[in-house]
């Protein structure tokens, strides 16, 4: 099994935090938000991860993460250029899951 977390969008429900921080990286009591749903799929057993996120945060994402080493889990980030919806970053990890099966969540379910 694969996961994968979607991180894109813009946050505009949250503004003006998401103005200079995505809204998946906000701390929620002692950690980054993106890590709740990240350690769900963790227990889970999955350890093969793809983080869909938007062009400019795929740097934070990187910084944060890496590439998932520090964690025992191989982390690939997917950039959605535009924000097209939920179904548009299922399809544009079509390469990353191949025939595998998923587990598909979203970067701010906590």
């Amino acid at each position: 099994m694969k996961g994968v977390i979607l991180a894109g969008g813009s946050g505009t429900r949250l503004y003006p935090t998401t103005r200079v921080m995505n809204k998946h990286l906000i701390p929620i009591y002692d950690k980054p938000m993106i890590y709740y749903p990240l350690s769900v799929v963790m227990m889970l057993g999955v350890r093969d991860v793809a983080i869909v996120v938007n062009p400019s945060d795929v740097e934070n994402f990187t910084r944060l993460f890496g590439h998932g080493e520090r964690l025992g889990m191989h982390i690939e980030y997917v950039v959605q250029e535009q924000p097209k919806g939920l179904a548009e970053g299922l399809i544009l990890t079509e390469n990353f899951i191949g025939n595998d099966t998923v587990c598909y969540m979203l970067g701010d379910n906590i």
